[in-house]
């Protein structure tokens, strides 16, 4: 299992004032938030997952290993988890050629994803 960072939230999570928004379209999905830059600029992050073919949360409390996911979308290559899907539907698994994402939020817990991409956005709510 191999582990890279991809993308570092703005703020810290403990310091979120609103709740995750989770919204999927189809297979992808969407967690989001607002929070406001040192400059008193409101911003939105968009953290999509593209083509998700499989997703989990696990609550900080029952989280037994955040995989350096701390406030930090990672990819793991050579996951256990992507393992298993290779071995049960190998073709399909070629085609979507898939990725396993995570992110661990402090008071919220981890989230993964099965997907082919990851795509942040940060921008200026206006």
């Amino acid at each position: 299992m191999n582990i890279k960072k991809l993308w570092e939230l703005p703020i810290l999570s403990s310091q979120l004032e609103d709740e995750l928004q989770i919204s999927i379209n189809g297979i992808d999905i969407t967690i989001s938030f607002t929070y406001y830059t040192d400059k008193n600029i409101q911003n939105r992050v968009e953290l999509k997952f593209d083509s998700v073919l499989c997703h989990m949360h696990t609550s900080e409390r029952f989280t037994k290993a955040m995989l350096d996911s701390y406030d930090t979308v990672v990819q793991i290559d050579d996951s256990d988890w992507l393992n298993e899907l290779k071995k049960l539907n190998e073709r399909d698994f070629k085609f979507w050629k898939p990725k396993h994402y995570a992110i661990y939020f402090d008071g919220i817990g981890l989230y993964q994803f099965i997907s082919s991409d990851f795509v942040a956005l940060d921008k200026e709510v206006k």
